[in-house]
């Protein structure tokens, strides 16, 4: 695993049109090896409106902890409201947006490999085995 030592967070788009609100991001931790389900772990803040897609391009299922705020989360299945102190999950395939209300929201995404993927990875080697008793 990478775990990031940032001091300060990136500026993103948050949104592909024009006049799309810049939200802030940062990456505390990113997949470094081959057989880490965990692909990311990252920090958002996302000013009112500002929206993160949700597509299934990213191979991964996502849990979105609400720290501060409203996130709107809308998929085929309508839009649910995650309020501050409650996460969203969000499953591999899931096409929509989770955007922020009428204010600011800070939010944690946790985003795993989809066991579609991670089932087509090599078995692990070596493998974890409890050790037996010593003789």
């Amino acid at each position: 695993m990478i775990i990031s030592t940032l001091d300060e967070t990136v500026r993103a788009a948050a949104g592909t049109g024009p006049g799309a609100a810049v939200a802030r991001w940062q990456c505390m931790v990113r997949r470094g090896m081959l057989h880490s389900e965990c692909e990311a772990i990252e920090h958002w803040a996302l000013p009112p409106g500002a929206s993160l897609e949700l597509t299934s391009d990213h191979g991964v299922e996502e849990a979105l902890l609400v720290l501060d705020g409203e996130l709107l989360v809308s998929s085929a299945h309508g839009e649910q409201r995650v309020r501050a102190g409650h996460i969203a999950l969000v499953p591999y395939g899931t096409e929509g947006t989770a955007r922020a209300g009428g204010r600011p929201v800070r939010l944690l995404s946790v985003r795993a490999l989809a066991p579609l993927v991670s089932d087509r990875l090599p078995p692990r080697v070596p493998e974890l085995v409890a050790p037996g008793p010593r003789t």
